[in-house]
This record gives structure tokens, C-alpha cells and sequence, in this order.
């Protein structure tokens, strides 16, 4: 049997499960002394084994799989897979550094403990902070980061800055690890636009629109069509940044690329520019759709067919297989999608508040609000994008909303998540969960915000009443959610929420409450007793009846040894890089 045979009986074995398809006899039944000795070693693994309680063959199998991948791994070859006319030649040394590492021992463990373990926030964050910091990553950290990279795009742009010389020209040697190759820091702008990774291009594009737009304009266009549509894409993004009128020639040209992507993504942006021609054609078919009833109330009527004219505006006339809805909604809602929002109130002569009451009472309610969320992802209307919030729940626009608070500055977002939580307090989980999902992977709350949550949480679930649900899954991934993004300020405050004696502990034997307390604290103080009835004597294990038990007598998060394992070491670890940066950058 040849060493792709053995591979293929033992994948075939695990996908189908070893009980419904058994690995071949000529695997199973024995070591033959004639096979190779990598073939020996599978065999032996698959053998029963006295030494291990319960051994059986879906266990056999997965050692036997282990033991195959270890001979594969260090039996590779580079170029083996490849018909080689000449040797390969030994790659060039790696350029010298033009960033120093750190030389503090104990921050490069960390660094390696959270390129390892995660979680991403954290990985995003450290990565930024070393980038500020003017450094890069130590040598021996490379792999893990470019591996991380490999499996992370969005960590790419945190990533790319701080992985050095040596760091990109590992990346040119493995094509796994191309997206990280590309031209040194320090290299021209020129040389880093015809030489450099398409990350390298992108900053460079942004960077330059954020300073002199129409040069940055100018060098895309020259280039457009020597790129790719993966590579088109990205850079076209980029012209997002600083858009204006000068852009509408070149957007026009884009309705007609060959790539659906860019098509699209040129005619959101034309959408941004209300007096481009684009959006007085799409606000034109719109304007035809509406229309007022016998009591002067404003209607909308989308129509059965669109217009062939459409399509190169960035409407596409077949609904695709995935929308609910028929065909005149399908049309509506990327009607609505490429029409400035301002439109909107001019129309109809209502605030954007109105226009979302309007809507409700409207046949095409879904419609025209996913139409406005996606609108929204474009264009930056701070009116608009609070109106949007008050739109009922909606699986469809729900993941959208957190996208509109992250287009608005900090104190905008920080200022209605304030009045949020403020407002409901029994809703923290729902607020804490908006305030991630909004937020960038490197991003953090502010100082003062993360204060005022941190004791808002000491006042939910951190006293002897707690206020909401806070021993489910969402609790969880809220504190979670807690422990990443808080400033660092705020993090031993924070952490007392588990750390300090509890007021439950504190009473092993509590006594009945007065009948005029509220129902939840009763409930807090009977749960606290069953947990605590039921994981006595230590000693003893628990039966699966006895774990259920306690799994529902958990009040917090915090109240189960695996929770408050993560958050101890999420908390550890950047308390512990917050004290590393700081010495690295010195006294102020």
C-alpha cells in the first residue's frame, strides 16, 4: 500500500466513522515486519492497546492518523510536487531591519501567549500598540504571526506594519504567507505602487487620498488596467477616502468594469455624491415610484419589471436566490439602497425620524429599511443613522446596525451607548453587545466610558440583586466582550467584579429574606445555596445529574471555573503588555 493509499483508508475511515467503514485488514490486522517503517508505526497505532482503558477503534484510528501526519510533516520536501529542471537556488539574504524589537523578555512571552491563544481583539491590539511603538515583532515570533495572518484576513492590516524586513521576505519564500511579502518600509512611494503587496498599494492609495486626492486618483487610474479584479477591487475601495465630485468621471467609468464587485462598490459611492449624474438618474426612478393617495399620504409602488437601463447604474433586474421577497421588492430595496437618503426627506418633507414612522405604515416596510441600512454603510448621516436605530428588531438589518455606529466619531457612538444603558439598565447585555460589534479589532473604549460601564456592571451583577439574565450564553460573550475592550484603566476595577469576596459567599447560610423583598434577590440567595449544597464535599465528583444541577444554579458568568479562566487570563494579559509598552516607551 502506497503512502497515499494509507492516507485516503484512513480519511475514508474517519469521515464515514470507523464503526460504519473499518480501515483495511491489511492496516488493521497486524504489523508486517515487510512494510516500510512509516507504514509499521500506522500499523502498530491501530492495534489495541491494554494499557489504555476503553481503547477503541475510533481512538485507534486517531492515533494512527497522528502518527501518519508526524511522518508527513518531516518526510516533506520543498519542490517535491514539482518537476524540477535545476536545483533551487539558495533565496537572498533577508534585508537589514529598519525597526528594533523589543529586547524586554517577559513582553516577548506575552506576545507569543497571545499570538498563540488569541483572542483576536487582544492579537489586534498588541500589534497596533508595537506598531506605535516604532518596533516590530522579534524574529522568533515571525512564524506564529505570519501563520495567524494566513488564517486572519482582517488582522492583516495590524499585522503588515510591524513584521519587519525579515517578516516580508519570509513572506516572498512561502506562498502561503504571500499576502505579507512586498518592498522594504523605506522604499519610494513609486517603488512601493509598482513593487509592493496589494496591503502595501492600499495604504499608500488611502494615505495619499487623505492628502492630495487627485494625485492618488491619478495613479489608480494609470493602473487600473494592468490589475487584476482582486486587486482592482481593494485599491477602488480606497478611493472612499476624501471622495468628492472630481471622482464622478472615473466612478462613471467603473459601472462598466467587467468585475460585478467593482460595479457595485462604484455605484454605492456615486450614491454619496448627490449631484453626480448617477444619482440624479437613480433619485429620477425613484421620485416615478411615489405617489400621493386621496388623503395626500405618501405611497410607494415599485414596478413589476425594471428598466435595462438599470443594470449599468448597479441594479440587477433577477432577484437573487437568496432574497425573500418578489420581484418588485427586490427591485425596491436596491432602488433604495442607491438613493442619497437625502432624498428622502426632500420628498417627502419629513425628518428622517418621520420618513422610518412613515415606513411602518407602508406595504414595503422591509424593503425600504434594508434599502436605508445598506445606504448607510456609505453614506455618513448622523441623523439618519439614529433614526435607523429605532427601527424594530429584523434578522435581515440587525447585523447592519453596528456597522452605522461605527462610521460615527468616538463621542457620537460613546454618547448613545451612554444613554443606552442608562436608559434600560435591565438591556446592558443588548448595549454591551452593540458597543463590540461596533468597534474596530484594535479599538477600545475610552477612558471615561469604560469607567461608567464597569461600575454599571458592578451595579447589575455585581451586588447581592442582580438586574437581567446573567447566566446564559450571551452574558458570557458580554463579559467577554467587557474584558477586551475596556480601556486598560478600567480593567482592576473590573476584575473585582469576580475577584472580591462575593456578598453570596460571604453568606453560606443566608437567611430568609422578608416577603417585601423583590422576587430576584430570593431567587439569587436560592441558587447560591444549591450551587453550593451541591459541589459539597469537594472531593466527591459530581453526577451528570448533579452537574446539570449546578450549571443552572450559576448566577454569573464568573461562577463557573472555565469562565473565569478566560477572563482572569484575558485581564492578566493586558494588564501585563499595558505595563511592558510602558516601560518600552520610557518616561514621558
Amino acid at each position: 500500500m502506497s503512502n497515499a493509499q494509507l492516507w485516503a483508508a484512513l480519511q475514508q475511515s474517519a469521515m464515514v466513522g470507523s464503526d460504519r467503514l473499518a480501515v483495511p485488514p491489511a492496516l488493521a490486522s497486524g504489523v508486517d515486519p515487510s512494510a516500510s517503517g512509516s507504514q509499521q508505526a500506522v500499523q502498530a497505532a491501530l492495534q489495541p492497546r491494554t494499557d489504555v482503558a476503553g481503547d477503541s477503534p475510533a481512538q485507534q484510528l486517531l492515533r494512527a492518523s497522528a502518527v501518519a501526519a508526524v511522518f508527513e510533516r518531516a518526510g516533506w520536501q520543498p519542490g517535491a510536487l514539482v518537476r524540477l529542471t535545476a536545483p533551487l537556488a539558495v533565496p537572498a539574504a533577508a534585508p537589514a531591519e529598519s525597526r528594533t524589537a523589543p529586547a524586554d523578555a517577559r513582553l516577548h512571552t506575552l506576545m507569543g501567549d497571545v499570538l498563540k491563544d488569541g483572542p483576536f481583539e487582544l492579537q489586534a491590539s498588541m500589534l497596533r500598540t508595537l506598531d506605535q511603538a516604532g518596533q516590530r515583532l522579534p524574529h522568533d515570533l515571525l512564524v506564529p504571526a505570519l501563520e495567524q495572518g494566513r488564517q486572519s484576513v482582517e488582522l492583516r492590516q495590524w499585522l503588515a506594519p510591524v513584521l519587519g524586513e525579515r517578516g516580508r521576505w519570509l513572506g516572498a519564500l512561502n506562498p502561503q504567507w504571500g499576502y505579507a511579502s512586498g518592498v522594504e518600509e523605506t522604499a519610494d512611494p513609486e517603488l512601493v505602487w509598482q513593487e509592493g503587496s496589494v496591503e502595501q498599494r492600499v495604504a499608500l492609495l488611502r494615505s495619499e487620498r487623505a492628502t492630495d486626492a487627485a494625485k492618488a486618483r491619478t495613479r489608480l487610474e494609470g493602473s487600473l488596467k494592468e490589475l487584476g479584479a482582486k486587486e482592482r477591487l481593494p485599491l477602488v475601495q480606497a478611493l472612499a477616502v476624501g471622495l468628492g465630485m472630481d471622482d464622478e468621471p472615473l466612478l462613471e467609468k467603473l459601472l462598466s468594469d467587467r468585475s460585478k464587485e467593482i460595479r457595485e462598490n462604484a455605484a454605492q459611492m456615486l450614491s454619496c455624491l448627490p449631484d453626480s449624474a448617477h444619482s440624479q438618474r437613480v433619485m429620477g426612478w425613484m421620485q416615478s415610484m411615489l405617489q400621493q393617495d386621496d388623503k395626500g399620504q405618501w405611497i410607494v409602488e415599485p414596478p413589476e419589471e425594471g428598466l435595462k437601463e438599470w443594470e449599468r447604474d448597479g441594479i440587477t433586474l433577477k432577484p437573487d436566490a437568496y432574497h425573500r421577497g418578489g420581484k418588485k421588492a427586490w427591485l425596491l430595496e436596491q432602488m433604495v439602497q442607491l438613493t442619497p437618503v437625502s432624498f428622502w426627506t426632500r420628498a417627502l418633507g419629513l425628518t428622517p425620524l418621520e420618513v422610518m414612522e412613515w415606513s411602518r405604515r407602508s406595504d414595503w416596510k422591509s424593503s425600504l429599511r434594508q434599502g436605508w441600512v445598506q445606504a448607510l454603510q456609505y453614506q455618513l448621516d448622523v441623523e439618519w443613522i439614529d433614526a435607523a436605530q429605532t427601527m424594530g428588531r429584523d434578522m435581515r438589518h440587525d447585523a447592519l446596525l453596528p456597522a452605522l455606529m461605527a462610521r460615527l466619531s468616538r463621542e457620537e457612538r460613546e454618547s448613545r451607548w451612554i444613554a443606552q444603558f442608562e436608559r434600560d439598565r435591565h438591556k446592558l447585555i443588548d448595549a454591551i453587545e452593540g458597543m463590540s460589534q461596533s468597534l474596530g479589532g484594535a479599538e477600545l473604549l475610552s477612558p471615561a466610558l469604560s469607567a461608567r460601564l464597569t461600575e454599571a456592571l458592578h451595579l447589575a451583577v455585581g451586588g447581592k440583586q442582580i438586574t437581567g439574565n446573567w447566566h446564559s450564553y450571551r452574558a458570557d460573550q458580554a463579559l467577554l466582550s467587557c474584558a477586551r475592550m475596556l480601556d486598560v484603566t478600567a480593567l482592576e476595577r473590573f476584575a473585582e467584579l469576580w475577584r472580591k469576596p462575593s456578598v453570596l459567599d460571604a453568606q453560606p447560610e443566608p437567611e430568609p429574606e422578608p416577603q417585601t423583598e423583590p422576587a430576584a434577590a430570593a431567587t439569587v440567595t436560592a441558587t447560591a445555596a444549591t450551587a453550593a449544597a451541591v459541589a459539597a464535599p469537594a472531593s466527591i465528583p459530581l453526577t451528570p445529574q448533579q452537574q446539570a444541577r449546578l450549571e443552572r444554579s450559576r448566577v454569573r458568568p464568573w461562577d463557573e471555573e472555565r469562565m473565569r479562566g478566560h477572563l482572569e487570563r484575558i485581564v492578566d494579559l493586558r494588564l501585563g503588555l499595558h505595563q511592558a509598552f510602558v516601560a518600552l516607551r520610557g518616561p514621558a
